[in-house]
Protein backbone atom coordinates (compact mmCIF):
# COMPACT_ATOMS: atom_id res chain seq x y z
CA UNK A 1 0.00 0.00 0.00
CA UNK A 2 2.85 2.51 0.58
CA UNK A 3 4.62 1.97 -2.78
CA UNK A 4 0.82 2.91 -4.28
CA UNK A 5 0.39 6.33 -2.57
CA UNK A 6 3.96 7.32 -3.35
CA UNK A 7 3.36 6.69 -6.18
CA UNK A 8 0.04 8.12 -6.40
CA UNK A 9 1.02 11.06 -4.72
CA UNK A 10 4.59 11.23 -7.09
CA UNK A 11 2.07 11.32 -10.03
CA UNK A 12 -0.33 13.45 -8.88
CA UNK A 13 2.31 15.92 -7.91
CA UNK A 14 4.00 15.25 -11.43
CA UNK A 15 0.27 15.97 -13.13
CA UNK A 16 -0.55 19.21 -11.15
CA UNK A 17 2.67 20.66 -12.23
CA UNK A 18 1.42 19.82 -15.76
CA UNK A 19 -1.99 21.63 -14.62
CA UNK A 20 0.16 25.01 -13.36
CA UNK A 21 1.04 25.40 -17.17
CA UNK A 22 -2.10 24.27 -19.07
CA UNK A 23 -5.73 26.30 -19.40
CA UNK A 24 -9.14 25.00 -21.27
CA UNK A 25 -10.40 25.49 -24.17
CA UNK A 26 -13.77 27.30 -22.83
CA UNK A 27 -14.89 30.59 -22.69
CA UNK A 28 -13.76 31.95 -18.60
CA UNK A 29 -17.33 31.51 -16.75
CA UNK A 30 -19.07 30.22 -19.83
CA UNK A 31 -21.55 27.18 -19.45
CA UNK A 32 -19.30 24.71 -19.95
CA UNK A 33 -16.40 26.08 -18.06
CA UNK A 34 -18.89 26.74 -15.42
CA UNK A 35 -20.72 22.61 -15.60
CA UNK A 36 -16.96 21.28 -15.69
CA UNK A 37 -16.14 23.03 -12.64
CA UNK A 38 -19.28 22.48 -10.52
CA UNK A 39 -19.41 19.00 -11.76
CA UNK A 40 -15.84 18.78 -10.15
CA UNK A 41 -16.78 20.23 -6.87
CA UNK A 42 -19.83 17.75 -6.47
CA UNK A 43 -17.14 14.54 -7.27
CA UNK A 44 -14.79 15.83 -4.94
CA UNK A 45 -17.74 16.24 -2.55
CA UNK A 46 -19.16 12.50 -3.35
CA UNK A 47 -15.63 11.45 -2.55
CA UNK A 48 -15.36 13.46 0.64
CA UNK A 49 -18.53 11.78 2.12
CA UNK A 50 -18.39 8.92 0.72
CA UNK A 51 -14.47 7.62 1.83
CA UNK A 52 -15.85 9.27 5.82
CA UNK A 53 -19.07 7.13 5.01
CA UNK A 54 -16.74 3.83 5.09
CA UNK A 55 -14.37 4.90 7.21
CA UNK A 56 -17.22 4.77 10.02
CA UNK A 57 -17.62 1.27 9.15
CA UNK A 58 -14.06 -0.04 8.41
CA UNK A 59 -11.84 2.53 10.96
CA UNK A 60 -9.63 0.46 12.88
CA UNK A 61 -11.00 -2.83 11.73
CA UNK A 62 -9.49 -3.39 8.50
CA UNK A 63 -7.81 -6.94 7.86
CA UNK A 64 -8.99 -8.16 11.24
CA UNK A 65 -12.86 -8.28 10.86
CA UNK A 66 -14.70 -8.70 7.16
CA UNK A 67 -16.95 -5.86 6.74
CA UNK A 68 -19.64 -6.45 4.94
CA UNK A 69 -22.28 -3.68 5.71
CA UNK A 70 -22.93 -0.69 4.91
CA UNK A 71 -20.40 0.86 1.76
CA UNK A 72 -18.90 -2.44 2.53
CA UNK A 73 -22.44 -4.57 1.17
CA UNK A 74 -23.01 -3.23 -2.18
CA UNK A 75 -19.26 -2.83 -3.39
CA UNK A 76 -16.33 -4.91 -2.17
CA UNK A 77 -14.13 -1.68 -2.57
CA UNK A 78 -16.34 1.42 -1.86
CA UNK A 79 -12.95 3.42 -0.40
CA UNK A 80 -11.40 3.73 -3.92
CA UNK A 81 -14.88 3.24 -5.61
CA UNK A 82 -15.61 7.11 -4.01
CA UNK A 83 -11.63 8.07 -4.26
CA UNK A 84 -12.53 7.45 -7.93
CA UNK A 85 -14.96 10.12 -7.63
CA UNK A 86 -12.15 12.46 -6.42
CA UNK A 87 -9.78 11.65 -9.05
CA UNK A 88 -11.88 12.37 -11.68
CA UNK A 89 -13.44 15.40 -9.68
CA UNK A 90 -9.83 16.60 -9.08
CA UNK A 91 -9.52 16.40 -13.38
CA UNK A 92 -13.13 18.24 -13.90
CA UNK A 93 -12.19 21.12 -11.61
CA UNK A 94 -9.37 22.61 -13.88
CA UNK A 95 -12.12 22.49 -16.31
CA UNK A 96 -10.77 19.64 -18.60
CA UNK A 97 -12.20 16.82 -20.09
CA UNK A 98 -7.83 16.14 -20.93
CA UNK A 99 -7.44 16.47 -16.80
CA UNK A 100 -9.73 14.13 -15.94
CA UNK A 101 -9.31 11.40 -18.29
CA UNK A 102 -5.21 11.52 -17.16
CA UNK A 103 -6.67 12.01 -13.93
CA UNK A 104 -8.88 8.88 -14.23
CA UNK A 105 -5.81 6.97 -15.56
CA UNK A 106 -3.88 7.65 -12.78
CA UNK A 107 -6.45 6.51 -10.25
CA UNK A 108 -6.92 3.19 -12.49
CA UNK A 109 -2.92 2.94 -13.01
CA UNK A 110 -1.98 3.09 -9.13
CA UNK A 111 -4.95 1.50 -7.31
CA UNK A 112 -6.29 -1.21 -9.40
CA UNK A 113 -3.23 -3.17 -8.86
CA UNK A 114 -3.78 -2.66 -5.06
CA UNK A 115 -7.64 -3.96 -5.36
CA UNK A 116 -6.36 -6.93 -6.77
CA UNK A 117 -3.45 -7.36 -4.60
CA UNK A 118 -5.49 -6.51 -1.39
CA UNK A 119 -8.01 -9.32 -3.00
CA UNK A 120 -5.95 -11.87 -2.56
CA UNK A 121 -4.41 -10.93 0.90
CA UNK A 122 -7.89 -10.97 2.53
CA UNK A 123 -8.80 -14.10 0.71
CA UNK A 124 -5.63 -15.30 2.52
CA UNK A 125 -6.64 -13.66 5.68
CA UNK A 126 -10.56 -15.14 5.82
CA UNK A 127 -10.65 -17.76 3.32
CA UNK A 128 -14.27 -19.04 2.25
CA UNK A 129 -16.48 -16.53 4.03
CA UNK A 130 -14.27 -13.92 1.97
CA UNK A 131 -14.55 -16.01 -1.25
CA UNK A 132 -18.76 -15.98 -0.40
CA UNK A 133 -18.83 -12.62 0.24
CA UNK A 134 -16.69 -11.93 -3.31
CA UNK A 135 -19.58 -14.14 -4.86
CA UNK A 136 -22.22 -11.52 -3.54
CA UNK A 137 -20.61 -8.35 -3.31
CA UNK A 138 -19.60 -6.80 -6.65
CA UNK A 139 -15.79 -5.91 -6.76
CA UNK A 140 -16.32 -2.05 -7.79
CA UNK A 141 -19.59 -0.92 -9.19
CA UNK A 142 -21.87 -0.82 -6.17
CA UNK A 143 -25.00 -2.56 -6.56
CA UNK A 144 -27.49 -0.50 -4.48
CA UNK A 145 -29.96 -3.65 -4.28
CA UNK A 146 -27.37 -4.84 -1.61
CA UNK A 147 -27.36 -2.84 0.75
CA UNK A 148 -27.46 -3.58 4.58
CA UNK A 149 -26.81 -1.19 7.53
CA UNK A 150 -25.29 -1.93 10.30
CA UNK A 151 -27.38 -1.00 13.76
CA UNK A 152 -23.86 -0.63 15.54
CA UNK A 153 -20.33 -0.03 14.34
CA UNK A 154 -17.08 -0.12 16.41
CA UNK A 155 -14.11 1.55 15.15
CA UNK A 156 -10.95 3.09 16.52
CA UNK A 157 -11.02 6.80 16.61
CA UNK A 158 -7.56 7.11 15.47
CA UNK A 159 -7.70 5.73 12.65
CA UNK A 160 -11.47 7.16 11.68
CA UNK A 161 -10.29 10.91 12.75
CA UNK A 162 -7.36 10.53 10.23
CA UNK A 163 -9.69 9.63 7.67
CA UNK A 164 -11.77 12.34 8.61
CA UNK A 165 -9.31 14.77 8.24
CA UNK A 166 -7.76 13.54 5.21
CA UNK A 167 -11.68 13.10 3.61
CA UNK A 168 -12.39 16.84 4.69
CA UNK A 169 -9.27 18.02 2.61
CA UNK A 170 -10.13 16.32 -0.58
CA UNK A 171 -12.64 19.91 -1.73
CA UNK A 172 -9.69 21.78 -1.34
CA UNK A 173 -8.51 20.51 -4.95
CA UNK A 174 -11.07 22.42 -6.26
CA UNK A 175 -9.94 25.77 -4.37
CA UNK A 176 -6.39 24.93 -5.71
CA UNK A 177 -8.06 24.57 -9.00
CA UNK A 178 -9.67 27.99 -8.90
CA UNK A 179 -6.31 29.43 -7.56
CA UNK A 180 -4.30 28.13 -10.65
CA UNK A 181 -6.68 29.70 -12.99
CA UNK A 182 -6.77 33.14 -11.49
CA UNK A 183 -2.89 33.06 -11.80
CA UNK A 184 -3.54 31.89 -15.42
CA UNK A 185 -5.60 35.00 -15.80
CA UNK A 186 -3.63 37.31 -14.49
CA UNK A 187 -0.76 36.33 -15.87
CA UNK A 188 0.71 35.08 -12.72
CA UNK A 189 1.64 31.86 -14.56
CA UNK A 190 2.25 31.11 -17.83
CA UNK A 191 0.18 29.05 -19.96
CA UNK A 192 2.34 26.53 -22.11
CA UNK A 193 -0.65 24.91 -24.02
CA UNK A 194 -4.28 24.66 -24.07
CA UNK A 195 -6.55 21.23 -23.45
CA UNK A 196 -10.05 20.82 -24.18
Amino acid sequence: MNRRLVTSRLCAGIISAIALLTTHRWTEHGALDDVLGATGLLLLLVACIGRIWCASYVAGRKDRELVDKGPFSITRNPLYFFSFFGFIGAGLSFESFTMALIFGGLFLATHWPTILYEEGKLREIFGAPYDAYCARVPRFIPRLSLFEASEVTTLRTKAFTRTLVEGGCIPLVYLGAQIVEQAHTEKWLPVLFTLP
